[in-house]
């Protein structure tokens, strides 16, 4: 009887430190495109992701010269992903799922009237020497580190950490 109860008592120690685990978060480096804007001036776009995969513009500027621009809570803004990989894994319905801080999920990309939507890419369209592009407008509700998981027709296609802060 001592035994089984010792065991228990292990186990419920062992499931309460695995319940307790949180996930540890980084942010998710940046990277430059090189660009030439309108007036012929060279210069670079910043984009949060992995290089050569995905990633979501965040800053802009002059070549070396570039800042990149926070992300505010409760702020909508307008972003450019760009996506890199073949014709099938970067078409079709494109969705971003956000986990904030705490572990809850929130669908981040909002239409114009501010509903959740989820895009249909049924083109591939290159830009900045990504494969393909699709803008958006996100919003997170709060601040902090979000995971932002990106999906083409359902299938995972990559994640980044970002840090939102607040106004």
């Amino acid at each position: 009887m001592r035994n089984k109860m010792i065991m228990l008592i292990s186990m419920l120690f062992i499931m309460t430190l695995v319940g307790c685990k949180k996930e540890t978060r980084e942010v998710s480096s940046t990277f430059s495109l090189p660009v030439t804007f309108g007036d012929g001036t060279e210069g670079e776009y910043l984009l949060i992701g992995e290089e050569g995969k995905v990633g979501f513009l965040v800053g802009s500027g002059k070549k070396g010269e570039a800042e990149e621009e926070k992300i505010i809570a409760n702020k909508a803004n307008k972003y450019m992903w760009h996506f890199w990989g073949d014709i099938d894994s970067i078409i079709g319905d494109f969705k971003v799922v956000g986990t904030d801080k705490e572990g809850k999920e929130h669908p981040v990309l909002v239409s114009g009237d501010d509903t959740v939507w989820q895009y249909s890419n049924t083109s591939i369209s290159p830009n900045n020497g990504a494969d393909s592009h699709i803008p958006s407008i996100m919003v997170f509700p709060i601040s902090g580190l979000w995971k932002l998981e990106i999906y083409f027709n359902e299938k995972l296609f990559g994640e980044i950490v970002i840090n939102v802060e607040d106004s």
